[in-house]
């Protein structure tokens, strides 16, 4: 696929490889080693269903009773499992590897602030925490399990693991340098050819030229 880049007066085209095999090993990795991990327990009579069974670890159920209904009687489960809510760089991922080009930028310029400041996240849950009413004990506990959250991602991420995985997937994509036009040419064969405003390539070179 191609990578339109906008530097200075310049518009450069890139032809973007990259493994896919080994970008779909980085994913996987990147889900199990930095995800936030939320243990969820709950009894019903329906089995519950998953967007991505691969974000679901530790599945339980075990029958416990019945319900009975108006016209049936239903066995009563209990769930057990650990459902991950990997970083949003994992979306990126399968955007590349649909040949997305949106998705170049947006890995290109990732922010990564958020898993940097896990230890501010803790303190402000401890705070949080030390601040709700000593009666309220749903609210303690919803609170206290998001600092559990909080401390076995920081468990996870004890090495700064997505940065790693993040170096790792800049790595793995490559760009070749094919073509490039300057700008004022590209305005000026547009105003020569009388490109009209809805013309799809005219939109996918305003979308470059509004790049910083």
């Amino acid at each position: 696929m191609f990578y339109f880049k906008k530097n200075n007066d310049v518009i450069e085209k890139y032809k973007v490889d990259f493994n896919r095999e080994e970008v779909e090993k980085l994913k996987i990795q990147i889900i199990d080693s930095c995800s936030l991990s939320l243990h969820k327990e709950y009894r019903s009579t329906y089995y519950p269903k998953f967007i991505d069974e691969s974000l679901i670890r530790n599945f339980h159920s075990t029958c416990i009773g019945e319900k009975e209904y108006f016209e049936e009687t239903k066995d009563v489960y209990l769930f057990s499992y650990d459902e991950y809510k990997p970083p949003y760089l994992t979306i990126l991922i399968d955007r590349l590897l649909k040949l997305d080009t949106s998705a170049i930028d947006e890995i290109l310029n990732y922010d990564l602030s958020f898993y940097l400041s896990i230890d501010d996240k803790i303190k402000l849950a401890c705070q949080e925490f030390a601040q709700i009413d000593a009666e309220d004990i749903i609210l303690k506990k919803e609170k206290l399990k998001e600092l559990e959250d909080l401390l076995n991602y920081k468990e996870l991420n004890k090495d700064n693991s997505l940065v790693l995985y993040y170096n790792k997937l800049i790595k793995l994509i490559n760009f070749e340098l094919v073509d490039s036009i300057l700008i004022s040419d590209l305005k000026r064969v547009e105003s020569f050819l009388e490109i009209s405003t809805n013309n799809s390539l005219k939109k996918a070179f305003a979308k470059v030229l509004q790049k910083k």
